[in-house]
């Protein structure tokens, strides 16, 4: 499955209720979940948590993202480009933060 195809997979079960986290606006959802659905594969912002995920898979377990930004969004703002950034902007975050934590854990 690809990183994309199971993205979708994983806020289609949220927008049915199903999911990681319960949803405040599904209609914002439904509509973030088409945005993503019409973005090529190799669209940078995917290609870039795709990476995120493989070095860690911290974007999965993200509560910036999944327990901030998906429910809530809908709520003040309806714009899926913005959702995808912030999503890329925490994840990356999230991941240099896992590396400096592992750099200070090095011996010497």
């Amino acid at each position: 499955m690809t990183f994309k195809a199971e993205f979708l997979a994983e806020l289609q079960d949220c927008l049915r209720g199903c999911g990681a986290v319960p949803v405040c606006e599904p209609a914002a959802l439904a509509r973030f979940i088409d945005h993503v659905r019409a973005l090529p594969e190799d669209d940078l912002r995917l290609r870039c948590l795709a990476g995120v995920d493989l070095g860690s898979g911290s974007f999965w377990n993200n509560p910036a993202i999944w327990w901030e930004q998906v429910p809530r969004f809908g709520v003040t703002t309806h714009d899926c480009d913005a959702l995808l950034d912030r999503m890329l902007d925490e994840a990356v975050t999230d991941e240099i933060e896992v590396l400096e934590m592992e750099i200070r854990e090095l011996p010497g």
